[in-house]
């Protein structure tokens, strides 16, 4: 199965979904339904208890990612920290993170990521998931929290995890190369759609 962005969102009380895509948002979802996962400033995974909203993002703009686990096969050969084009940068999923790998993170800053119809919530100030791959019982599932709206999706960064992520998501391995227009960790790359 692959889960792109606010697919998350769905079935908030459903427990073996939240099982399958190990982190969502909103959906009815709060404390109850399990801890913030993020990596903290020291590389750790920490999963944190803590009261509160489940799901948020501040206003779209370009960030950069950065990569967690470079030998897992939808990662490798990617860059460590590439530039992702203008989209929401979703934070505060909570879920039980079960039989799950954070492959890739954003850094959800406090001011920049804070919704401006919400000014009580501010950003985590933490490296929070934007890449996961999850074993579901014999099942894999690939979740990516990115891809907006059209320009978001038009970036080559997400093109290419989302191909590489359906492709360990039905066969285990990865046989696409990482393009040459692949983004860096200063500049972004997009490929407009053409209709």
């Amino acid at each position: 199965m692959v889960v792109v962005h606010a697919a998350n969102n769905a079935w908030g009380e459903w427990n073996e979904f939240n099982k399958m895509i190990a982190l969502g948002a909103w959906g009815g979802r709060d404390e109850s339904t399990d801890s913030y996962v993020y990596y903290n400033d020291s590389g750790e995974v920490i999963r944190d208890d803590i009261e509160g909203v489940c799901g948020s993002h501040g206003s779209e703009y370009e960030f950069p990612i950065t990569t967690r686990e470079p030998e897992h096969p939808i990662m490798k050969g990617l860059p460590k920290i590439w530039m992702h084009t203008q989209d929401e940068l979703y934070e505060r999923m909570r879920g039980p993170f079960e039989n799950a790998t954070i492959l890739a993170t954003a850094y959800a800053d406090v001011e920049k990521n804070a919704p401006p119809w919400n000014p009580d919530v501010k950003g985590l100030g933490q490296n929070v998931p934007m890449l996961m791959a999850i074993d579901y019982g014999q099942g894999r599932v690939f979740h990516t929290t990115l891809g907006h709206f059209d320009y978001s999706m038009e970036c080559v960064g997400f093109i290419t995890t989302l191909q590489r992520g359906t492709e360990w998501a039905a066969s285990g391995e990865v046989t696409q190369e990482v393009p040459s227009d692949f983004p860096n960790e200063d500049s972004t790359s997009s490929r407009k759609w053409k209709g």
